[in-house]
């Protein structure tokens, strides 16, 4: 569908051939003045509709977009244009967004050159999963004054699935390789297995523990050698995930429900790698999903459509249910990672007892999420009486955060308390760090 469309230099153009003829009103050589305007103007715009409308299908676009997109990452969207146009022209490109982005005025001014082909990228973030929808697809097109514009309207209606988050999945296979250098100074040391079982001997190196020299290949080599153990590999890894009110918090457009799934398909996919078995559980008032940990090629996948069929009316959870639940679904001892959140500290006694219980027969490590606006509240300069208060408020329950971490570490209870938008980042350190202090 082609139309014609009246630019603001054309109403311009018009409102200044005019405001001439009024004052030709009172001086009659403006009158010829604003006369000869009039014909100039209408010339060059009839030759613009000329260039513009000769050809019936002038320019040929289509958008371009991926099978699903990557929840809470940036998602490229193409749109390859193809202009039959023997001259340059301006390009005026209005796509219509998923409501989701709740983008009222989207646009991309560009140019093409004359019979030549262009591709315009283009990159949006969805902050919810779920299904998208771009409506039409809308092309202006103006030559010379571009004072009149011709519309190619394409109906390319299309949907697309909103997925958690799988475009970072490789960055953190790299950051958890042997060598990878982590946020904030850390850097992953040697991984010597502590198990039993020998695997070979191996020349000294800086990180290698001094309790596996071994003295006879030393003497015979003439310098340090220490023997090397396979790292314990096919330990459970259970992801739980607390689909309760208090992970409806939003953090930079995200829930903390949405957090905890992308880094909960970023440690998966990890565990997977390193031959350890990944498990999904998730629960409310009851049990939603329940993945058996395992390492075949086919258990990411699963986990993937789990994660992102994951539906919630954001009500209490119900955590004596998980502990009661979890004797029956898991057996063998495991490192859990809760994923939840504990705004104060009596919210964290109710379930307490509950938390203990299971840290007794698994190793339980709890993600904490730092409440950053708080954060900001609280170191925020004071203006006025009223900013005193808010400050105070707010630095009570910054304080209450870290005794709520405090009563966790007390009762032998791991912990993660980590800003939303680092939560993959410190999961995946913690990870590590717990796999090689062995204690699963």
């Amino acid at each position: 569908m082609k139309s014609l469309y009246l630019n603001t230099r054309f109403y311009a153009a018009l409102f200044v051939v005019m405001t001439v003829f009024v004052i030709g009103f009172f001086v009659p050589i403006f009158y010829y003045v604003a006369f000869i305007l009039l014909v100039v103007f209408v010339l060059i715009v009839s030759v613009e509709i000329f260039m513009l409308f000769h050809l019936k299908n002038g320019l040929e676009a289509e958008r371009i977009i991926p099978d699903r997109f990557s929840n809470g990452d940036e998602n490229e969207v193409q749109i390859n244009l193809e202009s039959k146009y023997g001259f340059n022209v301006e390009v005026k490109i209005i796509d219509e967004l998923p409501f989701q982005f709740q983008e009222r005025d989207f646009s991309i001014l560009d140019h093409i050159s004359k019979n030549n082909k262009k591709k315009i990228n283009y990159y949006v973030t969805p902050k919810e999963r779920g299904i998208y929808d771009f409506g039409t697809l809308n092309i202006y097109i103006s030559t010379l004054t571009k004072a009149i514009s011709k519309r190619y309207k394409y109906s390319q209606n299309q949907n697309i699935a909103v997925y958690p988050s799988f475009l970072n999945l490789r960055k953190h296979e790299l950051l958890a390789s042997k060598t990878a250098l982590l946020p904030n100074g850390i850097k992953r040391t040697r991984k010597i297995g502590q198990s039993s079982e020998f695997e070979q001997i191996k020349e000294y190196v800086l990180g290698d523990d001094l309790r596996h020299v071994n003295w006879k290949a030393t003497a015979k080599k003439q310098h340090l050698m220490v023997n090397h153990y396979q790292e314990e590999k096919a330990q459970n890894v259970y992801l739980l995930i607390d689909k309760g009110r208090t992970m409806k918090m939003p953090f930079d457009g995200m829930t903390l429900l949405d957090y905890a799934i992308n880094a909960s398909l970023m440690l998966a996919n990890i565990a997977v790698k390193k031959q350890d078995k990944a498990g999904l559980w998730t629960f409310e008032k009851k049990t939603d999903v329940f993945i058996k940990a395992d390492n075949k090629l086919l258990q990411i996948r699963r986990i993937v459509e789990a994660l992102y069929h994951i539906e919630t009316d954001f009500r209490e959870s119900d955590y004596q249910y998980v502990l009661t639940d979890s004797i029956k679904k898991i057996q063998k001892r495991s490192l859990l990672i809760l994923f939840t959140n504990f705004e104060t500290l009596d919210a964290l006694k109710r379930q307490l007892p509950y938390l203990r219980a299971l840290a007794k027969k698994h190793v339980l490590l709890t993600i904490i999420f730092e409440n950053t606006l708080l954060n900001d509240i609280s170191s925020r300069k004071i203006n006025s009486t009223k900013d005193i208060y808010i400050q105070t408020i707010a630095s009570k329950f910054v304080h209450e955060k870290q005794l709520i971490i405090q009563e966790l570490q007390m009762h032998g209870i791991k912990t993660v308390y980590t800003k939303p938008a680092d939560l993959s980042v410190n999961l995946l350190n913690k990870y590590l760090e717990i796999k090689q202090l062995e204690i699963i």
